[in-house]
């Protein structure tokens, strides 16, 4: 076999390989559904459109990423909306009663990251799943939101509030929300944490197999502990942002936002049975969700038809990935059979 073959050979496995990574394939969806939707409605692909589409996405952008990590370890974090609810109502109620906003903001990222340490001690040392854990938290959380504002908007003003309703020019008449440019933060500080960091890796083993990873010396308990405690956090910040957005802090905020989060997550390629995902892939699949939710609007149809699509695709992603799961499962045991 001559250089060339062998060179030939090599490109087209390094070729198939990156065709075979999940996010490539999430991303070609992802193409093709907008130059459909482009087709479709020339105004689409309008900078101004653009925009609209990142900033819907951000604060499910930013959540997802916290999910993901919730979800990677093989557990569920359902508390996420509530958690969005009580910071941005702790946020303006601090603020209405003078407190500096950026101070009211930190506390109520505390608030969050406590609420999501409840969560993993919950689950961890007590030994509730997650399922029910979080679901009785997100109960509770919401219950305190309303405790705080009485089940009255609050307003919010102060400096913070340039987190959710601040832009930045781009040019030509065009703002990029400051909300936009925080999302794609997250984004680079998680991928940089799950890829290369001990703490990426340790949440990737313990969600592969825990017993193996034990045996490895890697503490599952305070990983996944850790893991809950981003994703109160992140859904603390995606509060704050909420609330300068919207220049209110209301206890109904976010309600129902965890099924969009979990969507994200889901569609974007991370496995519900914990172990795989990708930050890239959860991007995608928060842009996904977005474009179908601008197309519908663009195309005027009816608001239903959206829930339908995303419970679709939700099952669709579960399912493949069952399947996948199921064939490699397969493949691992004829290949041990035949060593045999």
């Amino acid at each position: 076999m001559n250089s060339q073959t062998i060179l030939s050979n090599r490109y087209f496995i390094g070729l198939r390989r990156f065709f075979g990574r999940q996010e490539v394939g999430i991303f070609l969806i992802f193409i093709g559904l907008c130059a459909l939707i482009s087709i479709l409605s020339p105004v689409f692909l309008r900078t101004a459109n653009t925009i609209n589409i990142l900033r819907q996405i951000s604060n499910v952008g930013i959540m997802a990423v916290g999910q993901a990590m919730v979800i990677i370890i093989g557990g569920i974090d359902l508390s996420v909306s509530a958690t969005l609810s009580v910071s941005a109502c702790t946020l303006a109620t601090l603020t209405a009663n003078g407190v500096n906003s950026w101070i009211a903001m930190c506390i109520s990222l505390l608030f969050g990251a406590t609420i999501g340490m409840f969560n993993g001690l919950l689950v961890v040392k007590i030994g509730i799943a997650p399922f029910i854990a979080t679901l009785g938290m997100q109960m509770m959380v919401r219950g305190v939101a309303f405790l705080i504002t009485n089940g009255i908007p609050i307003k919010f003003l102060g400096g913070a509030q340039v987190l959710g309703g601040g832009s930045i020019p781009l040019g030509n008449g065009y703002q990029l929300p400051i909300q936009v440019i925080i999302m794609f933060v997250v984004y680079a500080v998680g991928l940089i944490v799950l890829s290369k960091t001990v703490f990426g890796r340790s949440l990737y083993a313990v969600g592969d197999n825990e017993k193996s990873a034990k045996l490895s010396g890697i503490n599952s308990g305070r990983i996944k502990i850790t893991a809950f405690v981003v994703s109160g956090f992140l859904a603390a910040l995606a509060g704050v942002i909420n609330a300068g957005h919207l220049t209110v802090g209301e206890a109904s905020a976010g309600d129902g936002i965890e099924l969009n989060v979990i969507a994200a997550v889901v569609i974007g390629g991370v496995s519900m049975s914990g172990g795989e995902g990708s930050i890239v892939g959860i991007l995608i699949g928060a842009a996904i969700m977005g474009v179908i939710r601008n197309a519908f609007i663009l195309l005027n149809f009816p608001a239903t038809m959206q829930t339908l699509t995303i419970g679709f695709l939700i099952i669709l992603s579960v399912g493949i990935d069952c399947i996948t799961k199921r064939r490699k499962a397969m493949k691992a045991i004829v290949e041990k059979s035949a060593i045999r």
